[in-house]
């Protein structure tokens, strides 16, 4: 089975880097079977002073765990949400519209 991945979106976000992948994989006919998404957010850690990414000291990947079938603007929409809400961990649960609303209702 063959798959290939894209980058659909790599913004930068309140210093933080938000990339979705499409993921794309096909069949053994070389047919299209599943398109997926990933979110990964980048934090960077820098001198609030210089605010710039090029002379940032650390970089720390984090998956935003959302489902794969999210659509695009909505996972856009969410990472921006849960960057906003100090990125914070759902014990491997995945993020839904309704739980970053509940997050951020407190």
């Amino acid at each position: 089975m063959k798959t290939t991945n894209d980058n659909i979106i790599n913004v930068l976000y309140n210093k933080h880097r938000i990339l979705i992948d499409k993921i794309t994989e096909y069949d053994y006919n070389g047919d299209m079977a599943t398109v997926k998404k990933m979110c990964t957010v980048v934090r960077y850690e820098y001198d609030d002073e210089a605010n710039d990414v090029a002379t940032c000291e650390t970089a720390i990947p984090m998956v935003f765990n959302v489902s794969p079938y999210t659509g695009l603007m909505d996972m856009d929409i969410m990472a921006k949400v849960w960057i906003d809400c100090g990125c914070p961990n759902d014990n491997g649960r995945k993020w839904t519209k309704d739980s970053l609303h509940a997050w951020v209702a407190g």
